[in-house]
């Protein structure tokens, strides 16, 4: 069976994210990222996906692991591994302009609607549990622990 590991990256600035609007219709949304290479790390390959798509350069110290995701099919089993880094919003501007026509900063629930099922989960999760957790610290703190294998 064929393993696909991918990593997402879900950039937030209080209760907006960070979303590549696709070429194709209907309107699709993703977050940035993609495979990861036989010798990268998950953290590598993110670095170099987001720097190949947009105009944004991170470091693996901006870098928050959040959580995996795992969909087994038939024939492949897809591993995405999301990370969370907290970013201004300025505007961003798209280097595969033949795969996304514009990068947004959208009110991540205007968001959900338009992306997959994974991104959608992970981005779900982890403002909802950012609300719990501020509701319950009464903080205004971004940090969210890690979750595995969801």
């Amino acid at each position: 069976m064929k393993k696909i590991i991918k990593s997402r990256l879900i950039a937030v600035h209080k209760d907006k994210v960070l979303v590549l609007k696709k070429v194709a219709r209907p309107l699709r949304y993703t977050l940035p990222g993609g495979v990861k290479k036989k010798k990268e790390t998950e953290s590598e390959t993110l670095i170099r996906e987001v720097a190949e798509e947009v105009k944004l350069k991170l470091t693996d110290k901006q870098l928050q692991f959040y959580l995996s995701h795992i969909k087994k099919g038939k024939f492949q089993t897809v591993l995405k591994n999301y990370y969370v880094v907290q970013l201004k919003p300025n505007p961003i501007k798209v280097k595969e302009k033949h795969k996304f026509e514009e990068a947004l900063w959208l009110e991540w629930k205007e968001a959900l609607p338009f992306m997959d099922k994974m991104d959608r989960m992970a981005v779900r999760s982890y403002f909802k549990s950012l609300g719990r957790k501020l509701n319950k610290q009464n903080s205004d703190g971004y940090k969210v622990p890690p979750r595995l294998a969801m």
